[in-house]
């Protein structure tokens, strides 16, 4: 997967990718790392992680592991508010800390430092990790030993300009030891107050000179040098090369997951009438479409939070006329969360239909346990492709 990112990278021309996410997501209730992560398994996380960086740096590009010194048990998200991370070094170490730690000794390009207030790394009152020194040079630097480039989390970010505002931020990300600050609020601003800290002694032109010579190494290692414009032409049928497409199969039929049982998958029948129970649109999908093209007999329902509990009732009629059910939640929104709101009309139908349904989830993993209907059904299964892949693999 890595190496097919580089080659989408260098094709478009970019050279440095923010990722991969090496939070280990152990709050399933976390509101913004979730998904993002490998998973709650420290392992299993770095494994992967580890895979995944090792693709894009042997592909040519920088990847840059995040979101130090870990995000994944949060329950505030940094983009709207500070979180606070309360746990001790001990903790941090054996935990969010590994890694980070195993990644910098398999040489990790970067590192993306999080927002976060973590009393037992520095206990300055609502100081965020991103622009503290005791964070990004003690810790990262000196006791983990990191050579390669530091970058903040996204300055636009409320989790460090709550306390930081009009452009300190962005100073303070420089003296506490960062190469470069992603996302700068104001980029002419912020540029404008770190040449005049630099004027009033809080810099010296020494540690900027060694930020700008480690950037300049990575622009060297990368070839950027030796300048060389993107070819527009052909664009689109190179970034959708046959190789990546067969990744992108191999990937969605591995995540395929079911979970309960694969009863319901078993004994699905193509040819039974089949009620397609779709929440939260209103029009058929690419999952609709490959349903209706491998069944003979089913019929789509659409049920949002807007139908009206008269229409629920009528649709119900309708539905129990079916000898299958799948029911097929749809979360619709740019960044799925752990908790997905339906209404209780809505819930009702799904629970009432539970039981004898697959329950397929095109959203969040984690949301699972917001609906009433997952503690009846027999299948749940979260499809990426087309559920009957799903069955294909038992």
């Amino acid at each position: 997967m890595g190496r097919e990112v580089a080659l989408d990278f260098q094709r478009i021309g970019m050279h440095f990718n923010f990722a991969p996410d090496v939070d280990i997501n152990n709050n399933p209730k976390n509101p913004v790392i979730g998904i993002r992560s490998f998973g709650d398994n420290k392992y299993n996380v770095t494994q992967k992680a580890k895979a995944y960086m090792d693709g894009m740096v042997d592909g040519g590009i920088l990847a840059s592991i995040k979101h130090f010194p870990g995000h994944g048990d949060t329950d505030v998200d940094s983009h709207y508010d500070l979180p606070q991370l309360p746990f001790d070094k001990k903790r941090l170490d054996t935990l969010e800390l590994y890694p980070f730690k195993e990644l910098i000794k398999a040489g990790a390009p970067a590192v993306m430092v999080a927002h976060m207030n973590i009393p037992s790394l520095d206990d300055t009152p609502n100081m965020p990790s991103s622009i503290s020194k005791k964070v990004v040079t003690d810790l990262l630097r000196n006791e983990l030993g990191f050579k390669g480039l530091t970058v903040t989390d996204a300055m636009d970010m409320k989790g460090v300009k709550k306390f930081f505002p009009n452009g300190e931020a962005d100073v303070q990300a420089i003296i506490a030891g960062h190469d470069l600050l992603e996302v700068s609020e104001n980029s002419k601003r912020a540029i404008d107050l770190i040449v005049k800290a630099i004027e009033e002694g809080r810099i010296t032109q020494a540690d900027i000179d060694a930020r700008v010579k480690r950037v300049l190494a990575a622009k060297l290692w990368l070839g950027l040098d030796k300048y060389q414009a993107t070819v527009q032409q052909n664009l689109y049928h190179d970034l959708h090369r046959a190789s990546a497409v067969q990744l992108i199969d191999e990937l969605s039929d591995a995540a395929i997951t079911a979970l309960n049982s694969t009863e319901k998958l078993k004994s699905f029948k193509k040819d039974l009438p089949t009620a397609i129970i779709n929440i939260g649109i209103t029009a058929n999908q690419t999952f609709q479409n490959e349903l209706a093209s491998a069944l003979t007999n089913e019929t789509q329902y659409f049920i949002t939070d807007s139908t009206s509990k008269e229409d629920i009732k009528r649709l119900t009629k309708e539905i129990k006329k079916n000898k299958q059910f799948i029911i097929a939640v749809h979360d619709t929104r740019l960044r799925p969360r752990p908790t997905m709101v339906l209404n209780k009309d809505v819930q009702g139908l799904m629970k009432k239909f539970a039981k004898k349904s697959i329950l397929t989830l095109f959203t969040n993993a984690y949301a699972v346990d917001g609906f009433e209907a997952s503690k009846k059904a027999k299948t749940i299964c979260w499809p990426i492709k087309m559920m009957l892949s799903c069955r294909k693999r038992q």
